[in-house]
């Protein structure tokens, strides 16, 4: 048996067994969107409780947390820019960061974008550097240069 006939051989037990998992995964969709379709059922209730929400004192922090300039950043940036932490849970001692740019051209009219991602381990900036945010990051990875596609141009 030659190379390239082993790796046909390869390729279709690999497909065979996706095949397979394909057919799993279709009928678990069914179930979901059948169990959509159903009533909710009476053992689902619906609690009154809930968590009071903390507003922290934002006196002063918006001229505390205004960038200027990013390392690298283009000349010529004309719009605002913020970062910082909010405050979630004092007690705990939780806070969110942020970085917040205002839409180059009538901001004050335009919607605020509120971009989550990321996770454990994975900053958000790296999607903002990489894909939706202001900037890009050159190839020399020293310098920025303005995103034409950025959510802020919205």
């Amino acid at each position: 048996m030659n190379e390239m006939t082993k790796a046909l051989a390869i390729f279709c037990v690999f497909a065979l067994l996706g095949l397979s998992k394909a057919n799993i995964q279709t009928d678990k969709l069914f179930e979901l969107i059948k169990s959509k379709r159903s009533a909710v059922p009476n053992t689902w209730t619906v609690s009154d409780e809930y968590t009071p929400v903390y507003i922290a004192p934002q006196d002063g922090l918006a001229q505390v947390d205004k960038i200027f300039a990013l390392p690298g950043q283009p000349e010529g940036v004309s719009y605002n820019q913020y970062s910082g932490y909010v405050t979630v849970n004092p007690n705990a001692g939780r806070a969110l960061f942020y970085y917040f740019v205002e839409s180059p051209t009538d901001s004050s009219t335009k919607p605020l974008v509120l971009w989550l991602n990321g996770g454990p381990g994975c900053s958000s900036m790296i999607g903002a550097m990489t894909e939706l945010g202001p900037f890009r990051i050159n190839s020399d990875g020293k310098t920025l240069f303005k995103n034409d596609y950025a959510w802020s141009n919205g």
